[in-house]
């Protein structure tokens, strides 16, 4: 396992790297560098960066030094508090430690809350009852009693857990995510092209305008909302076939689609009033 330079200098930064070498039996900065075994952050050395620094800088070193990938396999990464193989999830793997880990940079929001690889068609139910149980493992209530250290780690782990499950269980922002985990993002401020779905956006604003009545409005809200189940099943089929290209139109779609359905909510809160001639 190597130490990289990011973590070398957050050292350096807690109490210079003699102190920190010292603690954890190294003698040289090139012995730091260049490799170090995976008990360096352990026993007497981590006790004293958790004293000697601020929580953020240590939250910050244990972040960028446990960072591992297997060769040909899945990412994993060293558990902090008791140095055991464990996975990116939000806990140690290990049922004697448990301790809550740092933010993992290389896991999905798929990996953490549904298990698996991204997919575009997923059990809402179960992302949900995922979601709970994470929550609930870094609630504030849950870790009272933990670390001050681990109290930090589920603040961060909480901020993420929700955007993450706020991401994912809504299908514009779970295809915007997917696209993005593709290099392929679409922003939501990128100008129509096609010519198709421009000369249905600028027939579909008109028609709002000109509408005189609820029932109108209901009438566009029903179709609207059919246009935006199908978009929703065309972009389950464009991701399950790694259609890229056909993803990223259908997102353009179903933002558009969004859009409208917004205006039509702001209609019914209250039409334009017509300014007295």
């Amino acid at each position: 396992m190597q130490l990289n330079f990011r973590a070398f200098a957050v050292a350096r930064r807690v109490g210079g790297w003699r102190h920190f070498g010292s603690a954890a039996g190294v003698t040289s900065v090139t012995h730091v560098v260049r490799g170090v075994p995976r008990r360096l952050f352990s026993g007497t050395a981590l006790r004293i960066l958790h004293r000697s620094t601020s929580f953020q800088s240590t939250v910050t070193l244990l972040r960028t030094y446990s960072q591992t990938r297997v060769p040909g396999g899945s990412a994993t990464r060293t558990c902090w508090k008791c140095q055991c193989e464990t996975s990116q999830s939000v806990l140690c793997d290990s049922d004697s430690c448990g301790a809550i880990q740092a933010v993992s940079s290389t896991a999905t929001y798929f990996d953490i809350l549904l298990g698996g690889p991204p997919t575009f068609t997923i059990d809402t139910a179960q992302l949900r009852r995922n979601f709970l149980r994470l929550q609930q493992a870094v609630h504030p209530d849950s870790v009272s009693q933990r670390s001050a250290i681990e109290r930090q780690l589920a603040e961060s782990q909480s901020s993420w857990i929700n955007h993450a499950y706020s991401t994912l269980k809504d299908p514009l922002q779970r295809a915007h995510y997917m696209l993005e985990l593709r290099n392929a993002a679409v922003r939501e401020d990128d100008n129509v092209v096609d010519p198709e779905l421009l000369s249905e956006i600028m027939e579909t604003r008109e028609a709002i305008e000109a509408a005189g009545s609820e029932a109108e409005i209901a009438a566009m809200r029903e179709i609207n909302n059919g246009n935006i189940e199908e978009t929703v099943r065309m972009l389950e089929q464009a991701f399950g076939k790694e259609d890229v290209e056909d993803a990223q139109h259908l997102t353009r779609r179903l933002q558009y689609l969004k859009r409208v359905d917004q205006t039509i909510q702001e209609w019914e809160l209250g039409p334009p009033i017509e300014e007295p001639n």
